[in-house]
């Protein structure tokens, strides 16, 4: 089985849990037990927030392309063994788990 690496790269925001703020975001909440379902797994899951750790933008250039390319707007941007998953939008349990399916060279269809 290959070593999984999922990176997160998202936007400045206060907290990455979605209950931070007087409005809980839906789509922030969902995200963070699908990171927490998949570390459980045993997979690295790093999440690495603009303004909470912009060193980590700043030594993949990939990202960094991105965001002087386009700024935030493609972010959140993720990752799975340094190949871009999904951009602007964070994917869902079933879409990151059918591609580390496919990098472990399995078939889930």
């Amino acid at each position: 089985m290959n070593k999984i690496k999922i990176s997160v790269y998202e936007p400045p925001m206060c907290c990455s849990s979605g209950v931070c703020g007087p409005d809980v975001d839906d789509k922030l909440v969902k995200f963070s037990e699908t990171v927490k379902k998949l570390k459980n797994e045993g997979y690295e899951v790093e999440r690495n927030s603009m303004n909470h750790n912009p060193f980590a933008f700043q030594q993949n250039q990939t990202i960094l392309n991105q965001v002087n390319d386009s700024g935030t707007e493609n972010l959140p941007i993720i990752e799975i063994n340094e190949e871009i998953l999904t951009m602007g939008e964070y994917a869902d349990y079933n879409e990151i788990k059918a591609k580390i399916t496919a990098i472990e060279g399995g078939s889930n269809e």
